[in-house]
């Protein structure tokens, strides 16, 4: 069975690289001239601007939906006007299965080049693979709360925008120009989602969507012992529990406020029996989980490749909630500094944002929605593609802006203190 985007080997996420090795490991200088500026803890640590406020790796800035950053340029982009390069080998450094390998077939003819795929486990992995030489891709996917590591280290290179121009045609407004690298100097979007509640809708009897505060429901499961899970993110997991008491500063730092949520996430375990995993996608539509903290992909995912035959697109249901009280957050596309390919990288980037590779990428294998102008919730009901009591799984560029919430980059010691936590949360059902 192809394994779904959103899982990861060996239990790993996109999100543990902040809080499993940022404020601890340096990563070391590698080919091509990349530079140790990973920072190390004691480097990062309590490294402050020039008004007091806190840094992030290499003394960059920390992004926010209200903080917007224009990340530095180490170097000048390459010239415009350029002809690609081609022949020998053009290397694809993702996810597992995060991509449709169709696509990067119908790429390689297109520009008479060999497309190689290689998969990191998780961004931690990857980053460190490419910092130490290990490996030598021309792009690779980033996100935007490591954004700041990999400029800081010289691991990725500024991008001309004139070779894409799919970015200002295609692509949302708030992500042409997003508050993590204003005016695009580095990354392409890729694919976007948010963080809500997947349930099955005939094994759990509340409706959901109309509780004054839906994210209680975890802490109401008794019924539901044994079917009940979280997904295995340190942020996803503090955040919900901050986010049901009312706090929305899913950034936060203060020891007091992150304590009482995994204090909070302990109480499941003899509530509900809860599971920390990442197989939501299929395991609720295949009814082994009932209830489960979900991204909005998963939903989609599972009604297009999950859904045993003869069970109703019905039994699947999906919460999220408002602008401003739900998690959002967006993958992206980078170019690395090891390409020998500058040209025909840049072209990348432009390919994987064309209206139809996206929307095909996202259709015919990972459910992960690109935030393309021309795809919209009503769109995709009349289309077949989501079932309209799913609709809200869909996004849109009004979900994004100064008053969304979104997972950043945070200070070495809020690394250490969210992963602490989790730590903690992990071991109280041992």
């Amino acid at each position: 069975m192809t394994l779904h985007p959103k899982e990861r080997p060996d239990g790993f996420t996109r999100r543990d690289f902040i809080l499993r090795t940022a404020g601890a490991a340096t990563v070391v200088s590698g080919a091509g001239g990349i530079l140790a500026a990973c920072s190390s803890e004691t480097t990062a640590q309590g490294t402050t601007g020039k008004s007091g406020e806190p840094l992030g790796p290499g003394g960059l800035p920390l992004a926010r939906p209200d903080k917007r950053v224009t990340m530095p340029l180490w170097e000048d982009p390459i010239a415009s006007g350029l002809e690609p390069e081609t022949g020998g080998t053009f290397t694809v450094f993702n996810y597992p299965d995060y991509l449709y390998k169709k696509l990067l077939k119908d790429f390689g003819k297109k520009y008479s080049v060999d497309v190689q795929y290689t998969a990191f486990d998780n961004i931690s992995s990857g980053i460190q693979r490419l910092a130490s030489g290990a490996v030598t891709p021309d792009v690779m996917e980033m996100t935007p709360d490591n954004l700041t590591r990999a400029v800081a280290g010289k691991l990725i290179k500024p991008l001309n925008l004139d070779y894409i121009p799919n970015l200002q045609k295609n692509i949302w407004p708030e992500l042409v120009n997003p508050f993590y690298d204003v005016d695009s100097h580095y990354t392409v979007p890729y694919t976007c989602y948010a963080t809500g509640i997947a349930w099955r809708t005939d094994k759990v009897t509340e409706d959901i969507a109309s509780m004054p505060q839906p994210l209680d429901i975890f802490w109401q499961a008794e019924a539901y012992k044994g079917k009940v899970g979280l997904l295995s993110e340190e942020r996803e997991t503090i955040g919900m529990a901050l986010l049901r008491k009312g706090h929305t500063d899913i950034n936060t730092e203060d020891p007091k406020l992150v304590d009482q949520a995994v204090a909070d996430l302990k109480e499941l375990y003899g509530i509900c029996k809860i599971k920390v995993d990442d197989i939501q996608y299929q395991a609720i539509p295949e009814g082994k989980s009932w209830l489960h903290q979900a991204w909005s992909g998963d939903m989609i995912a599972g009604y297009i490749y999950y859904l045993p035959k003869g069970t109703p697109p019905t039994a699947l249901g999906y919460w999220k909630a408002d602008k401003g009280k739900v998690p959002v957050q967006n993958d992206c596309w980078s170019i690395c500094t090891t390409t020998k390919k500058p040209v025909l990288s840049h072209l990348w980037l432009n390919y994987i944002i064309d209206n139809g590779v996206a929307y095909t990428n996202f259709v015919d294998f990972n459910g992960y929605q690109p935030p393309l102008n021309e795809i919209d919730p009503a769109s995709l009901i009349s289309d077949g593609i989501v079932p309209e009591h799913l609709a809200n799984s869909v996004l849109t560029n009004d979900d994004l802006g100064t008053d969304s919430l979104q997972f950043g980059t945070l200070t070495a010691q809020g690394q250490r203190l969210w992963q602490d936590g989790y730590s903690d949360f992990l071991a109280g059902g041992g």
